[in-house]
């Protein structure tokens, strides 16, 4: 891959030329290189899921760019050199991680509070978090509330005398409707 530089006759040129060399934009810059070939293998299983995975993004970053505040967003938050469909694009290909739920302050009384550090690659827009007893039983569920360090906060409403064995459920999503999920048993 080469970079073009100072040459009025190939800057800002795109495409194709014969079936050797392609031209691309990036980041203002035209870059010259060698025209990929179709691959002659078949796609394995994987394969075929990462490619309905990246039609599924593509198709969601085509919508994002149509609302004017997404597309707003997402231009704001993406990196310099790359734009907001290419944020769009990898927001919907990579899901939220939980990366842990504190439980120090949680002893099982109304008003306790869980922890969960939730992260992606632009912004988790929700945390649900299920609390089971160790039987398996629903005991409560609800939205954790983001505080100004950027941590969820879960409080909890209904009492559970056998915390032993429990078991605290987050889930994380994202614009796009990804998900990310962690459980910690007590």
């Amino acid at each position: 891959m080469g970079f073009v530089k100072d040459n009025y006759v190939t800057s800002g040129a795109s495409g194709n030329v014969g079936d050797l060399w392609s031209f691309r934009q990036r980041a203002g810059k035209t870059i010259l290189a060698k025209q990929r070939g179709a691959s002659s293998k078949p796609p394995t299983a994987e394969g075929l899921a990462i490619q309905s995975r990246f039609k599924t993004s593509v198709n969601y970053a085509l919508i994002a760019m149509k609302n004017p505040v997404t597309k707003a967003a997402y231009a704001a938050a993406a990196p310099r050199g790359s734009s907001a469909y290419n944020m769009a694009l990898a927001d919907a290909a990579q899901s939220p991680v939980v990366n842990q739920i504190d439980s120090t302050n949680y002893h099982g009384a109304v008003g306790d509070t869980l922890v969960i550090d939730a992260t992606d690659n632009f912004k988790v827009t929700a945390v649900v978090v299920t609390i089971d007893s160790a039987a398996g039983a629903l005991i409560e569920t609800g939205n954790a509330v983001l505080d100004e360090n950027k941590n969820w906060i879960y409080t909890a409403t209904v009492a559970n005398a056998a915390m032993a064995g429990s078991k605290i459920t987050a889930v994380a999503s994202d614009l796009p409707g990804n998900i990310g999920t962690l459980t910690v048993t007590l």
